[in-house]
């Protein structure tokens, strides 16, 4: 959280606001402090400093903040209030800053994926959104339409309250993003550096997200789904910010089929790369067993599934690891999938059960076929090898073989 100190004349807690607006906004910070949870406030430097080597390669193409004005249990048209910047921020350490914590506590939150709608009709900010990547409007006028877009459906959200919105542009990893946030603010206290008296601040709240889509520009012009990832949270919150993601047109990828193939992949690829298995059969061994327990998990609960509980079957002595290495860790991950989803039995049923089509010949067995010896490959034969077939089948291909065949 970035925190600049207030000045002593400033009185009251209705100035603390609209100082706090000027901290966020502010090129340049003459005193200023990071207050961190459980830490008492440290320079701004040393924050920039390990804040941008966290996000390194991180560029900042444009951004812009502007202010929703909204109480909570208020609705209706005129229960808004807009408040925007006129030109965008300034690129500098303390908005790269605040960037690299944002994107951290994004990857930390996000939970859903998807697509903007395609509706034109209805769903008016992909349209803007395109205008803008097209050259036909420029950063500011997207931001400005989004914002209103956004304050429109507040209006409608009783429960809803104001904040501040960030349209952020940046590159990371040779990948194009835009990153839209509603962001909260909080007072805390500060410790002036030269008369090492607390002060009081109000700072960023980079604790807490509920609100906020990120658009893979990179994927999505490659015609690549998901491009879009949301945070929507547990049913009684989504409800709250569902005004957000309406706004914007976040529509959620709801194939249970690609969701369960993406987990399945996630849990096979974290296994390979499990360092506390000492070689490459025990990665092996363990790989067999985990998909057996994964199956277990999919088979008895066919409604919905939750990546926490999943990891907890992937890897029961560390389940948050195996959480953060299908985020991503902050860094773009290769894992597209939901924090919970509809297992779709089909796809899992692959853990137990191989089946394949050559030509005129199809197969199917148990995995369990294939771990007994039952069923195996030969090498040399480039065959599938079937031991103590029944003496029907025996019988059935001696009838019809051909003399040339033997």
């Amino acid at each position: 959280m970035i925190a600049k100190r207030m000045r002593p004349d400033e009185p009251g807690l209705n100035r603390k606001l609209a100082y706090a607006k000027q901290a966020i906004l502010a090129r340049t910070m003459t005193h200023a402090y990071v207050v961190l949870p459980g830490h008492a406030a440290v320079s701004t430097e040393s924050f920039v400093t390990r804040a941008l080597k966290r996000g390194a390669g991180m560029q900042i193409v444009e951004a812009t903040i502007h202010r929703l004005i909204k109480n909570a249990n208020t609705s209706g048209h005129d229960s808004v209030t807009k408040q925007l910047r006129e030109a965008n921020l300034p690129i500098d350490p303390t908005l790269e800053s605040v960037v690299t914590e944002l994107i951290a506590l994004y990857a930390k939150s996000v939970d859903s994926q998807g697509t903007f709608g395609d509706d034109e009709n209805i769903h008016v900010f992909p349209v803007r959104f395109g205008q803008y990547l097209d050259g036909d409007l420029e950063f500011r006028e997207m931001a400005s339409i989004g914002l209103s877009l956004i304050a429109t459906k507040m209006a409608e959200a009783q429960f809803a309250n104001g904040g501040y919105v960030l349209f952020v542009r940046y590159t990371h990893q040779q990948n194009d993003f835009f990153l839209v946030a509603m962001l909260k603010l909080r007072p805390g206290a500060g410790i002036d550096e030269t008369t090492l008296s607390l002060e009081p601040t109000v700072s960023i709240d980079l604790d807490h997200l509920n609100e906020a889509a990120r658009v893979n520009i990179t994927r999505m012009n490659e015609g690549v789904e998901p491009y879009l990832t949301f945070i929507k949270g547990r049913r009684n919150r989504a409800q709250v910010t569902d005004y957000f993601r309406s706004a914007l047109s976040c529509t959620s990828f709801t194939s249970s089929a690609h969701h369960t193939q993406q987990l399945i992949e996630a849990a096979d690829a974290y296994v390979a790369q499990r360092g506390d298995l000492p070689d490459e059969q025990a990665r092996q061994n363990e790989k067999i067993e985990m998909r057996q327990r994964l199956f277990d998990y999919f088979k008895s609960n066919p409604d919905e599934v939750t990546l926490d509980t999943a990891a907890a079957h992937i890897h029961p002595n560390s389940s948050d690891e195996f959480v953060r290495f299908v985020k991503g860790e902050g860094m773009p991950s290769p894992f597209h999938l939901d924090d919970a989803f509809k297992p779709d039995k089909r796809t899992y049923r692959k853990l137990q059960r191989i089946s394949a089509t050559m030509g005129s010949v199809r197969v199917s067995f148990s995995v369990q076929d294939v771990q007994s010896g039952t069923v195996s490959y030969d090498v040399r034969q480039d065959a599938i090898m079937i031991r103590h077939p029944s003496e029907r089948l025996k019988q059935d291909i001696a009838e019809n073989e051909s003399p040339a065949a033997s």
